[in-house]
């Protein structure tokens, strides 16, 4: 068993703000933070899922634990057998269960990945669609030839770094529409041993937008599938992506990223020809699109065969059919390359971000 309970790589106290518990999180790389007092009481525990939501939200990076954390988490006692405790977590759904002893003080942390034995490899596993068939238009002339996905990022493709990231978070099927310059990127994709049999392809005839060519899928997925552009660079775990999804019980779950814009000039309240008020270059904030979905099979039903559409649309349709459309907040590296500059920024970040 894995013993955690000395390891300030996972622990915060109860009045540490949520940028320091999310930088704890972040280097203790587990999705879970244990919140403990100067007794070592378990107070409460914050999971990746606690952080996204509280960020949506709007809390101020100031805001302490105690407001956000799950303060009556899931615990097992130090004496429960490695059966019980991985019964428990299969009926909770919780990968990450901490023990406590009587006095409700931390033990230890267990981990789903511990009880391998009594489970099945191949179950759960998700699939992904990755849109590879844009035009670029924005970044020709470098496009004119190469297809976007396949212009070099640190030395390599674009998809490249995407379906690595997909393979190593277990993945499967993963499917590559392709449209624009298609043989670019199928020869390039199958003259690589660990895509050849991972990778499935998709088809397009026409241009079929960000979703259409969901509808032309060889097989509907048995269950809550990833959707991604083919030209992003994210350090985001998109399995962490589809958990969340579960856990709202979502149709759709949109991945958005909080941006800044800052107005370069004063900026004054009116009423009528009266000023109010000014502030000095104010700044606004926006969940903005990135580009990543995670979708239940139900949703392919509602397009219309072999017709192109896009996310944009297929989300209105699914409101429209009172299907529950939710956000998962993005904190960690995002780049969508779509200019130049976009493009110059990704050669920059890529040795900081993906150098493992």
């Amino acid at each position: 068993m894995n013993k955690k309970n000395s390891n300030p790589d996972l622990v915060a106290s109860p009045d540490s703000p949520l940028e320091e518990v999310l930088r704890v999180m972040t280097r203790g790389g587990q999705k879970i933070v244990l919140i403990i007092d100067d007794e070592q009481h378990l107070r409460g525990i914050v999971t990746d899922y606690d952080i996204r939501v509280t960020i949506l939200e709007g809390k101020s990076m100031d805001t302490p634990a105690k407001v956000f954390m799950n303060q009556n988490p899931m615990t097992v006692t130090a004496s429960a057998s490695e059966q019980e405790i991985f019964v428990s977590m299969q009926k909770s759904g919780h990968k990450v269960v901490p023990t406590v002893d009587g006095d409700g003080r931390f033990v230890s942390l267990h981990y789903i990945e511990e009880f391998s034995r009594f489970t099945d490899p191949d179950t759960d596993r998700s699939a992904a669609v990755v849109m590879a068939g844009g035009l670029g238009e924005r970044l020709r002339p470098m496009t004119n030839d190469t297809p976007k996905p396949m212009l070099q990022v640190g030395g390599r493709p674009i998809l490249f770094t995407l379906l690595d990231q997909l393979i190593v978070e277990e993945f499967d099927p993963i499917y590559v529409s392709v449209n624009y310059k298609s043989d670019v990127v199928v020869n390039s994709i199958n003259d690589v041993p660990r895509y050849k049999n991972r990778v499935q392809f998709i088809y397009e005839k026409q241009r079929m937008g960000t979703a259409g060519s969901l509808s032309l899928l060889p097989a509907k997925p048995s269950g809550a599938f990833v959707l991604i552009n083919g030209d992003l660079l994210t350090s985001v775990s998109l399995q962490e992506m589809v958990s969340f999804h579960k856990l709202d019980d979502n149709h759709i779950t949109v991945a958005l990223k909080k941006e800044e814009y800052k107005i370069p000039y004063g900026v004054a309240e009116t009423d009528g020809t009266r000023i109010i008020g000014m502030q000095e270059k104010p700044a606004y904030s926006f969940f903005i699109n990135t580009g990543a979905y995670v979708l239940e099979p139900a949703v392919i039903d509602m397009l219309m065969p072999g017709e192109p559409c896009d996310m944009t649309d297929l989300i209105d349709i699914a409101l429209s059919d009172d299907a529950r459309v939710g956000s998962f907040p993005v904190h960690e590296y995002w780049l969508d390359i779509g200019t130049p500059a976009q493009l110059e920024k990704a050669q920059e970040d890529y040795s900081n971000i993906f150098s493992s």
